[in-house]
């Protein structure tokens, strides 16, 4: 005899796994700053770099190449600033991470 097993749909099982649910409403959370951070970059940076992440009192974003992870380092200060005083994020490090080509 074989079991079997009612499918859930998948917005159901995620309500159910706290965790999963929370990872997802964070990244929902980052993309959301991202699209808003965008055009208040400095405009020599606006759309080289990505909000990758924030954790503990680092923003960690990502770039295409080096050339562009050097750019937004140089404007590091100011995108600190604007997360700080635009979003009240809580941020001290930026991080730049090469994305690497598949």
């Amino acid at each position: 005899m074989s079991r079997t097993k009612k499918l859930q749909p998948l917005n159901e099982r995620i309500a159910q796994d706290k965790s999963l649910s929370a990872l997802i409403q964070r990244a929902n959370h980052i993309t959301d700053v991202n699209k808003r951070l965008q055009p208040m970059l400095p405009a020599p940076v606006k759309g080289l770099c990505q909000l990758a992440n924030i954790r503990h009192e680092m923003a960690v974003f990502t770039c295409q190449n080096q050339a562009e992870a050097a750019k937004v380092r140089m404007f590091s200060r100011d995108i600190l600033q604007i997360l700080q005083k635009e979003y009240k994020i809580s941020v001290k490090k930026l991080r730049v991470i090469v994305e690497q080509a598949l």
